[in-house]
């Protein structure tokens, strides 16, 4: 008899073992953990990043952000990027593009309870910033301008959920190039270069790969 009630708690013990570890593992998946983000967009370079004579066209097209996030717990986290941006700009005789590539590891911080719009599930907010660096190669131009420097990225990102899986992103941010615009013995010398800041608007879907990025 005490045979049979011992093997009865051990089956017993062993349903609670696996119930807990279940509930365990699906609260974990459950979790918005990781996810993907990819945006597209326009940028605007700032003129002060030009040598003399030279100057931005204004609002330009692409801007192509991809990156993944993971969140350490519900509102603080960290982000890898990757940001290409197409920049076009003029002189006095000369029109020129530039491609601009930046990497950035930055924290991420969802202040959805700051904005008072917690309780409404479709809804986020996050703040972005970190350090990076920039490469800047400009196309079809007799000289070689090719520049490379440390930045930082400032921003903020507005998220509206689609299902449980994903979202639609808007984001606008700043990336300060911590540069200065080299001079040339001749301004025709200057011709695509460009070390400066830039400003940035995109819009894109965000995919959690770690679960319901709304579940509670």
């Amino acid at each position: 008899m005490s045979s049979i009630l011992k093997q009865q708690k051990r089956k017993t013990l062993f349903v609670i073992f696996l119930f807990l570890f279940s509930y365990s593992g699906f609260a974990q998946i459950e979790e918005d953990v990781l996810r993907f983000e990819l945006g597209f967009g326009l940028n605007q370079a700032f003129n002060n990043g030009y040598p003399e004579t030279f100057s931005s066209k204004g609002l330009n097209l692409p801007t192509i952000n991809v990156g993944a996030q993971y969140m350490f717990t519900e509102q603080l986290g960290a982000k890898f990027d990757l940001g290409f941006n197409r920049l076009k700009g003029e002189g006095s005789t000369d029109d020129f593009k530039i491609n601009y590539t930046r990497l950035n590891l930055q924290g991420v911080y969802d202040y959805t309870h700051i904005v008072g719009l917690h309780e409404v599930k479709k809804l986020k907010f996050q703040a972005h910033a970190g350090p990076g660096f920039s490469f800047v190669r400009p196309m079809s131009i007799p000289y070689n301008n090719d520049q490379n420097f440390f930045n930082a990225i400032i921003g903020s990102e507005f998220l509206y959920r689609l299902n449980q899986n994903s979202s639609v992103f808007f984001d606008v941010s700043y990336i300060h190039g911590f540069t200065s615009p080299d001079s040339y013995l001749y301004p025709s010398e200057g011709l695509g270069a460009f070390n400066g800041s830039i400003l940035t608007f995109t819009i894109g879907i965000s995919l959690s790969l770690s679960g319901c990025y709304y579940c509670n």
